[in-house]
């Protein structure tokens, strides 16, 4: 018995090494942007910003894409705390878009698939399967080949982004749901960054308790401004102009 008890601690330990230790260690391309096609779906610049109400991946990016973004016209967004994930430390503030006026050629639309807590439609209908759920709710809200490459990269392909074959992205997360997902596509072809940008974790924004969110000190962060130029120079070089 004691040795069937040794026999199952290895392998228990093992199993955990497989899924939490190794996807940290091995190269993936989760927080980057890639290159997912020489085809652009838009004469024009086109961006696509997929997330959640209390998304704290949503929240760190949502700093950086404003900043880029209103280079190109004009945004309107409300302050918003993401939920409370101890494993970013706390709360993440971030920006809830509501509305883009564009003074350029370059268009922006964003998504919001599921609620503050993650249980439900934005409306508050109930999703027993979030996956199945955000496809579904995209179906709705965004064009066929939005659904196309969120389909295919956020939850089919198990190795481009991850760099490990055993989960897509949609199935790291806990409950499994389609995570935050940036679409930039033009002339030149498609770019997906799925999560947030590497050069801005959300634990460098999380605070222990809620208040005033301080908009003008956060877009004046530095590692924001670094950010805000990795996803302005991707726009460029999908064929801005």
């Amino acid at each position: 018995m004691k040795r069937l008890g040794y026999i199952a601690a290895i392998v228990l330990s093992l199993l955990f090494f497989a899924v939490l230790v190794l996807p940290t260690i091995l190269p993936n391309e989760m927080f980057h942007f890639i290159k997912v096609s020489n085809t652009g779906y838009s004469k024009k610049v086109t961006v696509y910003l997929i997330s959640w109400y209390g998304c704290p991946f949503g929240a760190s990016l949502s700093w950086p894409l404003y900043d880029a973004l209103s280079h190109f016209g004009n945004i309107s967004a409300a302050s918003h705390y993401s939920i409370y994930e101890s494993d970013v430390g706390g709360y993440v503030p971030g920006l809830i878009f509501l509305n883009f006026r564009p003074n350029s050629s370059l268009s922006f639309h964003f998504i919001y698939l599921y609620n503050q807590y993650l249980n439900a439609s934005p409306n508050g209908t109930y999703m027993a399967n979030l996956v199945s759920g955000g496809l579904n709710e995209l179906k709705v809200e965004a064009p066929n080949w939005i659904y196309t490459l969120v389909d295919k990269y956020d939850i089919n392909d198990r190795n481009i982004f991850t760099g490990l074959s055993l989960s897509s992205p949609a199935y790291l997360g806990n409950p499994p749901h389609i995570p935050t997902t940036l679409i930039v596509t033009g002339p030149n072809g498609t770019w997906i960054l799925i999560g947030y940008l590497n050069q801005l974790n959300p634990s460098s924004l999380s605070v222990q308790t809620k208040g005033p969110i301080n908009e003008e000190q956060l877009l004046a962060n530095p590692t924001v401004i670094k950010a805000s130029d990795t996803i302005t120079a991707i726009i460029d070089a999908s064929g801005y102009n």
